[in-house]
């Protein structure tokens, strides 16, 4: 089976409650936005460091200010970054960040492809924008999108898109992982039929704001976890 895992957003205990649950050998896609607004930025990528040979790493919109901020490139508006938490990851590491932190998050992905059972799924943090190949997307709309992504009524080309970056409870009223679903057909006691008209599952689940940290599970079945 294959995890997914989204918005830790700093909180290190949740992560290593969650991961102590996943079994050893089963392969981790994680979504971005391991940093900011909770304690342990710092612990969280070095528990990441020990997953890397059964992981596979995507950036979120956090980590891109982090790197803005940290090289000094202007991409952002100055002070953002400790608007979204920043400065609680710069205390986690005690003001100084090594280098080896700097290059992981320089060399995450954007999005990652895999078909599972037959199924096409496209994990991302955010969204992408319809209308636009793959290879043509923004960066920007990668980590940033929200409603234009999930208030979409069709697949994005034949896709299930697994993301992150907008908590749940923003959709739904709740933290819990939200399936958008085509026409509202949900439990057709037809799994084909459930996977021909899903769009996407979002499974931010909101863990630096009170909700959950959710490890959605992939395989001949969807089984989700919490931390």
């Amino acid at each position: 089976m294959i995890w997914v895992i989204s918005d830790i957003h700093g909180m290190y205990d949740r992560l290593l409650n969650l991961i102590q649950k996943i079994p050893e050998n089963d392969k981790i896609i994680f979504l971005g936005d391991y940093i900011d607004r909770g304690p342990d930025s710092k612990l969280v990528l070095d528990l990441l460091f020990q997953l890397k040979d059964r992981a596979i790493f995507l950036k979120g919109n956090h980590e891109d200010m982090m790197i803005d901020y940290l090289e000094n490139n202007g991409k952002y508006l100055e002070g953002i970054w400790f608007r979204n938490g920043g400065l609680h990851t710069l205390k986690s590491f005690n003001n100084n960040v090594e280098d080896k932190y700097i290059d992981f998050l320089k060399s995450l992905k954007l999005y990652h492809i895999e078909e599972i059972e037959g199924v096409k799924y496209l994990f991302v943090h955010a969204g992408v924008r319809y209308g636009i190949t793959l290879e043509d997307q923004s960066e920007r709309d990668l980590l940033w999108i929200r409603s234009e992504f999930y208030m979409q009524n069709y697949k994005y080309d034949d896709y299930i898109v697994i993301h992150g970056h907008t908590p749940t409870s923003y959709i739904s009223g709740e933290y819990n992982v939200y399936f958008h679903m085509m026409n509202n057909i949900y439990n057709t006691n037809n799994i084909k039929d459930e996977l021909d008209n899903l769009i996407s599952i979002d499974i931010d689940t909101g863990c630096v704001y009170g909700g959950k940290l959710t490890a959605f599970g992939i395989g001949k079945n969807y089984r989700i976890l919490y931390g």
